[in-house]
């Protein structure tokens, strides 16, 4: 299984090489795609992430990344995104052609509440903050669980919550769903 990682706007940072790396175990090859070409800009608040990300990337750019990994994919892939990256993902699982993907996993999307009409050709797994500022997650969480292989859930943390970038990291639970996207990758898209 080949497990291609869409980042959030704080693009590839050591953290995520590491959680990266941690997927090499049931995977066959890890690819990570960002905003920035691999670059790490170690920004200093989210606001310079932000305005860094729609300045170099942005959103129709970012789901060009993501599907043209897939497209350039040659195994089965899972894909995984984590807020922007999430959004790209849940665009490029909608698209018009998957390629090998088998499903994907998205974490906080910070865009999806503009993308609830989309029709994903995979399973998809949504993991929500437990809120965002520019949408009510019930509402959005429950619109998409009525899509036909989308399964959503509500986390009691703040987004951000897996990014040690991010001022709502919680290291407490980082391990308990590092383990769990293992085996929501590992049943999806078996080795």
């Amino acid at each position: 299984m080949h497990i291609i990682i869409a980042t959030d706007i704080w693009g590839k940072t050591p953290h995520l090489n590491a959680m990266a790396a941690s997927f090499e175990e049931i995977a066959s090859k890890v690819t990570i795609v960002d905003p920035y070409d691999g670059g790490d800009p170690e920004f200093a608040s989210k606001d310079a992430a932000y305005a860094h990300y729609k300045e170099q990337c942005g959103d129709a750019a970012y789901v060009e990344r993501v599907s043209q990994a897939v497209a350039e994919a040659t195994e089965s892939v899972c894909l995984l995104g984590f807020s922007a990256g999430a959004g790209a993902v849940w665009s490029a699982v909608s698209g018009s052609s998957v390629g090998t993907v088998k499903a994907a996993v998205c974490f906080y999307s910070s865009s999806i509440h503009t993308m609830t009409d989309y029709l994903p050709k995979v399973p998809v797994e949504f993991v929500f903050a437990k809120e965002e500022p520019h949408y009510d997650v019930e509402n959005v969480a429950r619109t998409l669980q009525d899509i036909e292989n989308v399964q959503s859930y509500i986390t009691p943390f703040e987004h951000g919550f897996l990014n040690p970038a991010s001022a709502q990291y919680d290291s407490e639970v980082y391990f308990f769903w590092l383990q769990w996207i293992k085996d929501q990758l590992g049943l999806h898209c078996p080795a």
